[in-house]
């Protein structure tokens, strides 16, 4: 059971213990002494050692006292971790476009921007166990809200998201790099990044495949998905069809989920963002394990009582018959 103290660079005090003591340290000749009744007379030359440790001894429990009352200054803890069996959150970061495509109003008269937002909010208030994270990526990538255990803090991050905040563009492997590294700041085993994007990679640079490898050689999965409006999807699936199903597999954003262990969803309404979201809560569910609670306990009115009773020691030491009065 370790202790800690809240003030470390208090004990540093304790360096004018030694210089208080020397100060008050009995010296050869200094003052009268004279002993209080026959037992003092009484006691041989070598009892303890040396008769003459009833003469600093009083001196010494006063230092002793004093370092008690730095200790206590120094605010000490006792501190207790204690194990437990719980369902362990993975670590995720919540990926959204915020090019300007994002604010073409062909959701259902909505723009895919509002229709984004409000998905991530109510993935983010379900993923309670999770270290969540937010990143907006364009033309660049930006770390919105870090790592942070409270869902509202990504709620409030999702709510300020605009296309003004970073450079017109699509740079998936930008924001696939800025993930990772809010991921690898988590300690959680699991790592997830679902990635929203409206648009195909643009920027120029390393490809996303070779971000994807490396995510994947940090044990990140990705979650990938495509919000696109009702007729580029049909376009997308007769460009498919005419090439035998493998434009569609050969897409960027299913690469990327492919070579990371994740999936690749395409999103054409509110409706189907919502059960995407759901389909990977699913898929990222917390797992069994267990959970380190810390406890701190503040034991400064143990020292507090130690520099007391060490004090009276001293002084019924120096009081008694035994005692001498310099």
């Amino acid at each position: 059971m370790p202790i800690e103290f809240e003030h470390p660079e208090l004990l540093y005090l304790l360096v004018f213990t030694l210089p208080s003591a020397l100060l008050l340290w009995p010296a050869a000749g200094r003052g009268i002494l004279f002993s209080r009744g026959e037992a003092a007379r009484a006691l041989p030359s070598d009892w303890l050692g040396r008769s003459e440790i009833l003469r600093w001894l009083p001196d010494l429990l006063r230092t002793l006292a004093l370092a008690c009352v730095v200790f206590a200054l120094a605010g000490p803890e006792r501190v207790e971790v204690v194990r437990e069996f719980a369902e362990v959150g993975k670590g995720t970061v919540l990926a959204v476009d915020l090019s300007s495509s994002m604010l073409a109003e062909d959701m259902d008269g909505r723009s895919r921007m509002d229709v984004a937002r409000e998905a991530a909010i109510r993935f983010a208030r379900r993923r309670q166990l999770d270290e969540l994270a937010l990143v907006g990526f364009a033309g660049e990538a930006l770390t919105r809200v870090p790592l942070t255990t409270d869902p509202e803090v990504i709620v409030h991050g999702v709510e300020s998201l605009g296309v003004e905040l970073v450079t017109n563009g699509t740079d998936i492997s930008s924001a696939v790099v800025a993930s990772v590294n809010r991921l690898l700041e988590s300690e959680r085993e699991g790592r997830v990044l679902v990635l929203l994007t409206d648009g195909a990679h643009n920027a120029a640079g390393v490809p996303p495949v070779a971000t994807a490898r490396a995510a994947a050689s940090r044990g990140v999965r990705v979650h990938s998905i495509s919000l696109m409006s009702p007729g580029q999807a049909r376009e997308a699936d007769l460009e498919a069809s005419g090439q035998g199903g493998e434009a569609a597999a050969a897409t960027v954003l299913s690469a990327l989920s492919a070579v990371t262990g994740g999936a690749y969803f395409r999103a054409t309404g509110a409706a189907a963002l919502d059960s995407i979201y759901s389909e990977i809560d699913r898929l990222e569910a917390p797992e069994p394990g267990t959970v380190e609670r810390e406890t701190r306990r503040p034991v400064r009115a143990w020292f507090l009582a130690a520099a007391l009773l060490i004090l009276g020691c001293g002084s019924l030491l120096q009081g008694s018959r035994l005692g001498i009065v310099p």
